[in-house]
């Protein structure tokens, strides 16, 4: 495996969502769209931190409909299987081929079988209550390593350094269309 390969993160999004209890309870109270997106989110920042590529897995086994792909505004890749392809067997092949590229691959799922298969492909295996130690252990190095704003204010002004703010000012101030 090369130095510089990347390392991806496969996900097992429905087996993810069934064993962290916030998005849990919102798959039980019919809330799967919503579960779904909290878990992108709550990888998100996770990933980038870590530099890792991440794909996340839903399984449609039992529905008919045809696979499909998606990629959230973080990158995220989200694949839904088509039907009668187990979210199992799309890792397992994600693994293969990520393996043959020289990737090191990581995959989140508290599946025992999965685990076994997928040492199989020399891929690493994490259970679901790891990747959520690991996601907190990287908000909390994240939050560490944000600079501090010193100043309570909201809006765009808490966002803006001195100077733009003294442009922006004189632009409304003088009614000319900054743009001109």
């Amino acid at each position: 495996m090369q130095a510089s390969s990347p390392t991806f993160l496969l996900v097992d999004g429905y087996n993810i969502i069934g064993a962290w209890p916030t998005l849990n309870q919102l798959a039980c109270r019919s809330l799967m769209e919503l579960a779904r997106l909290r878990l992108v989110e709550s990888l998100a920042n996770y990933v980038a931190f870590r530099g890792y590529r991440a794909t996340v897995v839903y399984d449609a086994y039992t529905q008919p409909t045809p696979a499909r792909q998606e990629r959230s505004p973080s990158g995220i890749e989200i694949l839904y299987t088509s039907y009668g392809e187990t979210a199992d067997s799309c890792i397992e092949r994600l693994c293969a081929q990520l393996q043959r590229d020289g990737c090191r691959v990581r995959v989140a799922t508290s599946d025992r079988v999965q685990q076994l298969v997928i040492g199989g492909y020399n891929a690493e295996w994490i259970s679901a209550e790891q990747l959520w130690d690991e996601v907190q252990q990287a908000q909390q190095q994240i939050r560490r390593i944000q600079p501090k704003r010193l100043s309570s204010k909201r809006g765009i002004d808490a966002y803006l350094d001195a100077e733009t703010l003294s442009r922006l000012n004189h632009w409304r101030l003088s009614g000319q269309d900054p743009l001109c």
